[in-house]
């Protein structure tokens, strides 16, 4: 009898041995998965970062193009109104000379 409940043991401890190496290999394939799933949340995250990086860097010169058009554009204003005013002088004189070149030039008719 006893060397039947050694083989039974035997058997036993096989098939519990079996089973832990299977729970073993369980394991080992979820912590790879696991691994996997930590490296691209890392790998996500660096992308983020970096795209976050660069979306400042684009605000900041679209904010500095901003700026120089804006420079550029109240030069342009001043410019014109510069030339608008010379415009209008100009106009606003040589209305005066035609009226004041008609009297000198027509006679002045005699006394009656």
């Amino acid at each position: 009898m006893k060397l039947n409940d050694l083989q039974k043991a035997k058997d036993k401890a096989h098939r519990d041995l079996q089973l832990a190496k299977a729970k073993a290999a369980e394991l080992q394939r979820k912590a790879k998965t696991a691994k996997a799933i930590a490296e691209q949340a890392r790998l996500n995250q660096k992308q983020a970062r970096k795209a976050a990086k660069q979306a400042k860097h684009l605000a900041l010169a679209a904010e500095d193009h901003a700026r120089d058009q804006l420079r550029v554009w109240e030069k342009a204003q001043k410019h014109l109104d510069k030339v608008i005013k010379k415009a209008a002088k100009a106009k606003a004189g040589k209305a005066k000379q035609p009226a004041a070149a008609a009297a000198a030039t027509t006679p002045a008719s005699p006394p009656s």
